[in-house]
């Protein structure tokens, strides 16, 4: 799966909050891929997906934009699709970790198909 096509079953099945993509090319290098806003609770997404083994290919910089927000009580979140098709939840501030250890690392949440995007719902607006 492409991260295209994650995005899209990603933004398909958070309907009931604002969710907006960001699209930062040359500019803001870091920046996660979208921003989300629900019951008054604002929150960053990164998305990964990982076709093949359990490296998740964030960049130093994507590292250093989710620690640093979460340094200073920003919501940060990198949401990764595995080669098994789950889903799983990290907390950004756990970005370095994210990087060494990859898909070895605990996530705070899996989802598997049948995905409960209501879960997902719950625990990015409750983490």
């Amino acid at each position: 799966m492409k991260e295209s096509a994650f995005w899209s079953l990603v933004n398909k099945n958070l309907n009931s909050m604002h969710v907006q993509r960001v699209e930062t090319g040359g500019t803001g290098r870091g920046i996660p891929d979208f921003n989300a806003c629900c019951d008054g609770i604002e929150f960053w997404v990164e998305l990964k997906v990982v076709n093949s083994g359990k490296k998740i290919g964030l960049r130093p910089e994507q590292v250093g934009w989710l620690v640093k927000r979460s340094m200073y009580g920003g919501r940060c979140f990198v949401l990764v699709r595995t080669p098994d098709a789950d889903i799983f939840l990290y907390k950004g501030s756990d970005a370095r970790e994210i990087a060494d250890e990859g898909l070895r690392l605990k996530p705070i949440l899996i989802l598997s198909k049948p995905y409960d995007w209501e879960a997902l719902k719950t625990t990015l607006l409750s983490s």
